[in-house]
């Protein structure tokens, strides 16, 4: 390339900004890649390893290294929401092209190991430069763009609230048709909307990722992405061991939502807080341990409901370091992380969500990784659009309305979160926001009205019964702080104190087969939580010499699990308070209140593995019957007449529960003794014949109805 080249000095048309996104190769006669761009007009251009950055109409072009006469530039454009990012090879100033553009929703300063390793080969197999060399020039690269990314997009600069291309504003000026509209719009009617959102989820092109499972994981986190763009700030921790789909199931939820993605939660990352007034979710790839630990930089609530970031920085010229606050507006913070401890000032609204790691969840993923041919041809000889769902559900998003929403059965709430527990207190407003993120999911199955003028949309009895069955183990672990790395360790913690007296890191360390780190991360845990404390006369007493701390209970302190100390709720009674409060305070209104809900079942049978069924208010699975003192109206009464007259011909429909108060040995329970407790701890209500459906896959009913009986026998059920 010539000197006059490299500086930006050259003749020609402006790469093309008329390209299609599908567009996967330059066509070889178009005349835009003849030449290098002219540099635009600008006070000042950023240099790259010695030589100026092409600036181009749509991206920018940085040098690499020439090599056998040839010179070789990465170039980045963006179009129509999306990163088109190619090698371009320059011979005698000619540009030849030698893959295909890749494409992306971020740019080459956010990590994408996908599209990197594709970079990587590409120019390694075109010119045998060494791997480590590319890889290392691409992490240079993206350092570059995040700390330049202005300078380098001008146009990007000038995009304001109000030219963000978006759904909603295309209605509002006329160009989405009514019959589309419509179209949306009958998704969010669906009564099994929950059951549509699956599907979209899952229905994905295999290079897109998809997500199979995760019913908790994902539904709430999409509850907390609706509730972003309606004005509800969250942060949402998707917690657990590596590599077992947290990363995925953030780049899948998200995906149907304005988010901007940045590397880290850092300075340089939020340098540019304007940017965030056109986006709803921050998504935070990866949060390392350290990260929760480093004071550096660390968010607090502003009176707003947004976030300040309070960043230290240390001034060049006086070597002093000083406190840089940025504010962040109304945001969802979405991240991932290995870590097994979160730095508590993070976590004072954080959603800590757990990923399936179990043995059927991998079976599953394995299941649908092996049919990734058959879902290629599917897709190109066109028998299948694996995103039209996703697609649809993510334009009918942007016809959701704001609304204030109001819950008529407040009070009874008081019976889920144990006033034992500190934590309630907070976490109890995580409840109210599942509930309210809910009915802006469903508002076009709500009550609506305007009282005062204020749009209000009131909570149906459905709401609940989402935030409770499908946010009841992401409460339980943003509650405790647990995953179940630290619930599968604790007992046997326990286990290694009463057989010894104590434990330490390096008795945890064998028993558990990990490394002495992670022991001493679980240990200083459970200490931190007041589960364990060290104690030094244990150590003197069992002569233990040297800097290793001994633990021993505190006695003053058992886990206990949220899910068990969920009252029985009357679902009956929440369902005539939301009547009542609709009669009274908008009595015009029309509104009908369901009295049936779909509730996710897993099904090996399905493609997606989840079924969700048609579940009326009054059935066992809300376990309302429990409750004989309170008094419905006459229909009501003679229908659980009728159920209980059932009952006592049918042993089946007796309701079951675990016995309160009453001492387990959990160290020596059976895998079915373990398995129906377990199953007893979730927020579905069982019977004796519900409990034996829900574990039939994996015992033998003859078994399992044998368990129940001697487990009853022992007091531990009632």
């Amino acid at each position: 390339m010539s000197e006059e080249r490299g500086k930006g000095d050259c003749d020609g048309t402006p790469l093309s900004n008329t390209l299609y996104s599908n567009d996967k190769y330059l066509p070889d006669a178009d005349p835009s890649m003849i030449t290098l761009p002219e540099k635009l007009e600008r006070p000042s251009i950023p240099h790259f390893r010695e030589k100026p950055v092409q600036i181009l109409v749509d991206g920018f072009s940085l040098i690499f290294r020439e090599i056998n006469n040839c010179e070789y530039w990465i170039c980045e454009e963006q179009k129509k929401g999306s990163y088109f990012v190619q090698w371009l090879e320059f011979r005698d100033s000619k540009p030849q092209k030698f893959h295909r553009m890749l494409s992306n929703r971020n740019g080459l300063d956010v990590e994408n190991k996908k599209r990197d390793q594709s970079l990587v080969k590409y120019l390694h197999n075109r010119t045998g430069i060494e791997k480590i060399e590319i890889s290392e020039y691409l992490d240079e690269v993206g350092i570059f763009i995040g700390e330049n990314r202005h300078s380098l997009s001008p146009e990007y600069d000038e995009i304001s609230k109000e030219d963000f291309d978006t759904l909603e504003n295309q209605d509002k000026s006329g160009q989405i048709s009514e019959e589309r509209k419509k179209e949306l719009i009958g998704i969010l009617k669906k009564p099994d909307l929950l059951s549509f959102i699956d599907e979209a989820l899952y229905e994905r092109s295999p290079d897109d990722g998809f997500i199979i499972g995760e019913v908790e994981s994902k539904h709430t986190l999409n509850f907390n992405c609706v509730g972003a763009r309606l004005g509800l700030s969250t942060i949402n921790t998707l917690k657990g061991a590596s590599s077992i789909g947290k990363t995925n199931t953030a780049n899948v939820v998200t995906g149907l939502h304005r988010t901007k993605k940045v590397g880290s939660l850092s300075d340089t990352a939020l340098k540019y807080a304007d940017d965030l007034y056109n986006i709803d979710i921050l998504y935070i790839q990866e949060t390392l341990e350290e990260e929760f630990k480093n004071k550096e930089t660390r968010l607090m609530s502003a009176d707003d409901g947004g976030f300040i970031a309070e960043t230290t920085i240390k001034n060049p010229k006086t070597g002093e370091f000083k406190v840089q606050q940025t504010t962040i507006p109304v945001k969802t913070l979405v991240t991932t992380t290995t870590a097994i401890e979160i730095d508590p000032e993070f976590a004072s609204r954080n959603f800590i969500i757990p990923v399936d790691d179990s043995e059927e969840q991998t079976k599953r993923i394995l299941e649908e990784n092996f049919k990734s041919t058959e879902k290629k041809l599917q897709e190109i000889k066109g028998e299948m659009d694996f995103n039209t769902k996703y697609e649809d559900l993510k334009d009918s998003y942007n016809l959701l309305k704001t609304y204030t929403v109001l819950i008529p059965y407040e009070s009874n709430l008081l019976e889920i979160f144990p006033t034992s527990n500190p934590r309630a207190r907070r976490d109890s407003k995580k409840l109210m926001q599942l509930i309210k993120e809910s009915a802006l999911l469903f508002q076009f199955q709500r009550c609506q009205a305007k009282i005062n003028d204020q749009p209000i949309l009131v909570a149906s009895w459905a709401d609940l019964a989402h935030a409770i069955i499908l946010g009841g183990p992401i409460l339980e672990a943003t509650l405790t702080g647990f995953d179940k790395r630290l619930i599968e360790a604790l007992p046997i913690i326990y286990e290694l104190i009463d057989e010894k007296g104590y434990v330490t890191t390096k008795s945890l360390h064998k028993k558990l087969k990990k490394s002495s780190k992670y022991a001493w991360q679980i240990l200083n845990f459970f200490e931190d939580n007041g589960y364990i404390y060290h104690d030094s006369e244990t150590k003197r007493t069992n002569l233990i010499k040297g800097k290793a701390k001994v633990y021993i209970k505190t006695g003053a302190r058992e886990y206990k699990n949220l899910l068990l100390a969920i009252g029985s709720l009357d679902w009956f009674d929440i369902k005539n308070k939301e009547e009542k409060f609709i009669k009274e305070q908008i009595p015009n209104s029309s509104h009908h209140v369901e009295d049936c809900i779909y509730l996710p079942h897993y099904d090996p049978t399905a493609p997606n593995k989840v079924l969700y069924k048609q579940t009326p208010i009054l059935s066992e699975e809300f376990g309302i019957y429990q409750n004989t003192s309170i008094e419905h109206d006459t229909v009501v009464k003679n229908d659980s007449e009728i159920l209980k007259a059932e009952s006592r011909n049918n042993a089946h429909k007796k309701i079951v529960k675990q016995s309160d108060n009453v001492e387990i040995d959990y160290r020596n329970l059976t895998t079915i003794e373990k398995a129906i407790l377990t199953e007893l701890a979730s927020f579905h209500k069982h019977t004796i014949g519900s409990l034996i459906n829900a574990l039939k896959s994996r015992f033998q009913a003859v078994e399992i109805q044998e368990t129940i009986d001697d487990m009853e026998g022992h007091g531990w059920l009632s």
